[in-house]
């Protein structure tokens, strides 16, 4: 019997980091996704965020020191939306239990296709961003950000710092690149997109929302 269990474990520990691997791929086209909005929003707001709201914080910030509450307003409307639609989404997270990935990326579409239909509309579209973070937090032991890539560098700098000074060894530290990685390519494309045929572009993230909910509903779902 004590000799099974060497290879039971190992049975375990390739089990857990596939399920790893599996879960950072899927981090990265989600935070693909969150680029893809954010940038698109971006270009059509002329300068405010969707997804990233420590940026649009500072521009708070800004807008209320130098006295232009209008623009203030407007920005702290995103940011409340943002955290209305994070809250919503772990509401609706909790509820699905073990679904939770497919259902909360069917609302990001269904929020969306609502911006599209409204000329790409930035309520819903942040709505849907702050939502999103539900949809995953962790790829196996990994704690991953999809929308907060501060957090994801940070991570990965720390990961770094403690490689350097031999606190950690291996380069488990770089998985946290993935995100930061989604959301580059992600936002190129939404970016080359947007440019070409304008609003219409926001159908791009609709359709990868889609694919991803479709095919959330055979794969195991990560926490």
């Amino acid at each position: 019997m004590n000799e099974r269990l060497p290879k039971a474990r190992s049975a375990i520990g390739g089990t857990e980091a596939e399920a790893e691997a599996r879960g950072l791929v899927l981090a990265g086209l989600l935070a693909g996704l969150a680029g893809m909005v954010d940038v698109i929003g971006y270009l059509h707001l002329s300068g405010l965020f969707i997804s990233f709201m420590s940026g649009n914080t500072t521009q708070l910030a800004a807008a209320l020191g130098q006295g232009h509450l209008g623009e203030a307003s407007t920005i702290a409307e995103l940011i409340a939306l943002f955290v209305v639609g994070a809250a919503g989404g772990q509401v609706l997270a909790v509820v699905t239990g073990r679904t939770h990935m497919t259902w909360v990326l069917i609302g990001v579409a269904i929020l969306l296709t609502i911006a599209a239909a409204l000329a790409t509309a930035a309520e819903p579209m942040v709505f849907a961003m702050g939502a999103l973070n539900a949809a995953m937090r962790r790829a196996g032991s990994i704690p991953i950000s999809l929308t907060f890539v501060t957090g994801v560098l940070v991570r990965f700098g720390q990961g770094l710092g403690d490689f350097l000074t031999r606190r950690i060894t291996g380069g488990s530290w770089l998985a946290q690149g993935a995100p930061w990685l989604g959301l580059i390519v992600g936002a190129m494309i939404g970016s080359a997109v947007y440019m070409r045929i304008g609003e219409a572009a926001i159908w791009v993230p609709i359709g990868v929302a889609v694919v991803l909910a479709a095919y959330s509903v055979v794969m195991p779902q990560p926490d």
